[in-house]
């Protein structure tokens, strides 16, 4: 805790993160990792293995207190439900009982190919295949994380979906990515609303530049 009384870490927690092999993921891990208490589990999930084993090393360099930090790499593809699996089953093995917080942070996601409009998109198997990879396997991915950290006292569990002003804004070659950007943070909304359908965790939607 700071003197204001504001936390300054993540406490001993559970965090996920997708598409952590490169670019804003990669750089959310290494963030992470400095605030982690000893005892914390990090598990990095993303296609490319190499990426990510290397993602790692940075990590475990970065940790806060000098180690005590456990750090899994989980390579899939997430677009299959064999990747969703294989991801939730490092979660579940990862979780234990003294741990205070369950940080899941959907960053995994693909632009597509943002020189096609709206008429070339003729193949629903295509389409189907940017929506699975951008949209479905971030809603069962955090419904099955939040079944695998059930809620009890005096444990938080935190949801960040990293999302686009494009999610807003359309452009007109962007169609998927604009599509997918928008039917997530429309989840996350909706997942958020009032009733007795809430998941009983904090969701928040933050852009890679905030």
């Amino acid at each position: 805790m700071s003197s204001s009384g504001t936390r300054t870490d993540l406490g001993r927690a559970l965090c996920i993160i997708t598409g952590a092999s490169r670019g804003f993921g990669r750089v959310v891990a290494r963030r992470v990792s400095e605030l982690l208490k000893p005892g914390s589990a990090l598990v990095l999930a993303a296609r490319s293995g190499d990426e990510l084993r290397a993602a790692a090393a940075e990590v475990t360099g970065a940790a806060a207190g000098g180690g005590g930090l456990r750090v899994h790499c989980v390579p899939v593809d997430l677009s299959l439900s064999d990747g969703l699996k294989e991801l939730l089953d490092t979660v579940r093995t990862s979780f234990t009982e003294d741990m205070d917080h369950v940080l899941l942070i959907n960053n995994a996601g693909s632009i597509g190919d943002v020189s096609r409009y709206m008429r070339s998109f003729t193949n629903m198997a295509e389409v189907d295949s940017y929506l699975s990879f951008n949209v479905s396997s971030s809603l069962c991915l955090t419904a099955g994380v939040l079944e695998a950290c059930p809620r009890r006292p005096g444990l938080r569990r935190s949801v960040v979906n990293i999302t686009s002003l494009c999610a807003l804004k359309p452009h007109c070659s962007w169609v998927l990515y604009c599509t997918g950007k928008a039917a997530r943070d429309m989840m996350f909304q909706g997942a958020g609303g009032g009733g007795a359908g809430r998941p009983g965790a904090q969701l928040l939607s933050r852009t890679s530049g905030h």
